[in-house]
């Protein structure tokens, strides 16, 4: 397809612009809404009804891109970012917050399932894992420059400029999106078949596969909820510095495995490269409880963040693999359904722990949370003996 290599590389680009965006409000936002005079517990809240609007609608999303082509879709989420970047300029209270992070969370949806879609729609299978895992080495540049960038416009010009920033963001977001070729197209006035595709054996497989990504999302929302008001609050850290190790604890992190795992996913195959990623996480979160040097945690989250993103490419293949062609929207709109109900949950509970418990309490459970996902990852069938 001569139009392959050209989509790819805007995707590249369109997947780095989003990724700085959500890296920017993921490390920023909540410390936007407690300086609301919002509790911990608040932030948490209306981080849980903004994630709960991403889980609600992920589905949605790859079934619009299904539906409507990879290219709208991708387009009306640039549309809701802008909108929402405009609304958090007028916030005055944190309950106000709730409404503009619904919005931006589904612009979210929206784009996620019909990015990964269109790329294995322009993609061989044998090599899905690689594309994929190349098209997201964006996401960690998105995560080193994002929460640096944001943190130095809001410790220097105030958070309306953050703000302003945000939505310029979105501006070229949208901009580039126009430039795609759509890779869906429907035939017109012929309705699809709907292929059978939920034997007894898929259901299991899905079952296992979803509980995975809620308890492993579960516990990776605990941390990122809770590491803000750690970093500021027992090591003292300015927003600019909470930006820097984020920048490091994502965007470095995932930098590093995106590619390899991409590879890996392809050679290896789709089921080890999870579990063998997996596979360190209980242990690394016990690493928690055993200091309060600042240098060491940063490792620590680093290795935690870059293995589970080791994960992405794998997970990502393995449900393109079982999903029919015409469906593929929708079947990653099912994974990524069960990543956000662990962030939906993780917030909530993060919160809920930080405000009434010592945080070793968090690190506990996190460790709990994350030996789960282990186990359910070790029951998954090998892709190739799915039928």
């Amino acid at each position: 397809m001569p139009s392959t290599e050209r989509n790819l590389s805007l995707l590249f680009i369109i997947n780095a612009s989003a990724a700085t965006y959500l890296n920017m409000t993921g490390t920023f936002i909540p410390l936007f809404i407690r300086s609301l005079k919002a509790s911990v517990f608040e932030v948490s809240l209306v981080l849980f009804i903004g994630n709960a609007s991403t889980t609600g609608a992920m589905m949605l999303g790859g079934f619009l891109s299904d539906k409507y082509g990879r290219k709208r879709i991708i387009m009306l989420s640039g549309v809701f970012w802008i909108i929402s970047s405009i609304l958090f300029l007028s916030a005055k209270s944190w309950p106000e917050t709730i409404f503009y992070t619904a919005i931006s969370s589904i612009a979210f949806s929206l784009f996620v399932p019909a990015r990964a879609a269109m790329i294995a729609d322009i993609v061989r299978k044998s090599s899905f894992g690689t594309a994929y895992g190349l098209i997201n080495v964006a996401w960690p540049i998105g995560g080193m420059v994002g929460p640096l960038l944001g943190g130095m416009i809001a410790d220097r010009y105030g958070w309306a400029a953050f703000f302003f920033f945000l939505c310029f963001l979105a501006i070229i977001y949208m901009f580039i999106s126009f430039f795609l070729t759509e890779s869906a197209e429907r035939p017109r006035g012929i309705e699809e078949k709907a292929p059978k595709i939920l034997s007894r054996e898929i259901v299991l497989t899905l079952l296992f596969f979803i509980l995975m990504h809620i308890f492993a999302n579960t516990s990776r929302a605990i941390l990122k909820t809770i590491f803000p008001f750690y970093l500021t609050e027992n090591f003292g850290k300015t927003k600019t510095e909470v930006g820097i190790f984020f920048s490091a604890g994502f965007g470095l992190a995932t930098l590093i495995t995106q590619i390899p795992s991409g590879f890996l996913a392809d050679r290896l195959g789709r089921k080890k490269t999870m579990v063998y990623s997996t596979l360190p996480l209980p242990f690394l979160t016990i690493l928690f409880l055993t200091t309060n040097d600042y240098l060491l945690t940063l490792l620590v989250y680093m290795a935690i963040t870059g293995l589970w993103s080791a994960t992405w490419p794998a997970s990502t293949a393995y449900i393109t693999d079982i999903s029919p062609s015409a469906r593929k929207g929708l079947m990653v709109g099912v994974r990524l359904t069960a990543v956000r109900l662990g962030f939906t949950v993780g917030p909530i509970v993060g919160g809920f722990l930080w405000d009434n418990f010592n945080p070793s309490i968090i690190f506990y459970v996190v460790t709990i949370f994350l030996t789960l996902s282990l186990l359910l990852a070790l029951l998954l069938k090998e892709e190739t003996h799915i039928k």
